[in-house]
């Protein structure tokens, strides 16, 4: 009975008769993939909680591929709503049991896929697939980073900004398991020689873990790539104090050491 109750609680009002629209209501739009010659449209549709507002308006809430109320939310007149937007009665939200996991799993696969076609520059196969993952899980950290590689690979730095600035405000990817993103998108960045944002990727996967040895290696080239000799010495010297048998670490380190004794040689 409670889940005969919840589904008839989210059954669309049309509004009339001195009712309040809620409910579950669908909105047919157009989707542009790749930029440029490669630029196609297709056309999908966005599936929407509606609640009216005491003020007269209508909240949209955008539900994601697993049924899920996300935060991508907007407020619209109720006139601009009913032309946009029709019911959609025969929408059953998930279970509220369904396992999270499942759902994850989606999205890992969506992203992992996304990752293989973004390796063999197919951009608009690659922009599917995370975005695929994204409507499962709007905060999946591998597609997020998967979608700023994409902008990076085709020169929209823009964007790839502004998803990682997004990036930074998921809570998971501050966990441990996840420092590697920030090591990676610094390593990506050092190759286009943006060498200030490689920085601040970098100091960003510090702040989750600044016991790992190679975090602090990579961050030292990246202060030599700026020529901050002293501060990259200071890495490396953390570095391999964190790992004994770090040769890589050790002969960098010698070289910056000559260095800057010839510097400070009268």
């Amino acid at each position: 009975m409670a889940r005969e109750h919840e589904l008839e609680a989210h059954l669309p009002d049309d509004g009339g008769e001195g009712g309040k629209i809620s409910g579950y209501y669908i909105e047919e739009v157009k989707i542009s993939l790749g930029t440029g010659a490669t630029k196609r449209k297709t056309t999908g549709e966005n599936i929407f909680l509606a609640e009216e507002l005491p003020s007269g308006e209508v909240k949209l809430s955008l539900l994601n591929l697993a049924g899920k109320p996300t935060k991508i939310t907007e407020v619209v007149e109720k006139e601009e709503f009913f032309q946009r937007c029709r019911p959609k009665p025969d929408f059953i939200p998930p279970d509220k049991t369904e396992k999270l996991d499942k759902v994850k799993e989606k999205a890992d696969r969506h992203a992992s896929r996304g990752n293989l076609h973004l390796r063999k520059k197919e951009f608009n196969s690659a922009e599917f697939e995370f975005q695929s993952s994204l409507k499962l899980d709007e905060e999946h950290v591998r597609a997020n980073y998967g979608m700023v590689k994409l902008h990076l690979e085709k020169g929209e730095e823009n964007q790839a900004k502004e998803i990682l600035d997004k990036l930074t405000s998921i809570e998971a990817l501050f966990e441990d398991e996840n420092k590697h993103v920030f090591n990676e998108f610094g390593i990506d960045l050092r190759r286009m020689k943006m060498f200030d944002q490689a920085l601040d990727s970098y100091r960003k996967a510090l702040e989750i873990n600044d016991k790992d040895p190679i975090l602090n290696f990579n961050m030292a080239r990246a202060l030599i790539d700026k020529k901050q000799w002293g501060e990259s010495l200071a890495c490396l010297e953390r570095a391999m104090e964190l790992k004994e048998d770090f040769p890589e670490a050790q002969k960098l380190a010698q070289l910056l050491r000559d260095k800057l004794e010839k510097r400070a040689a009268p």
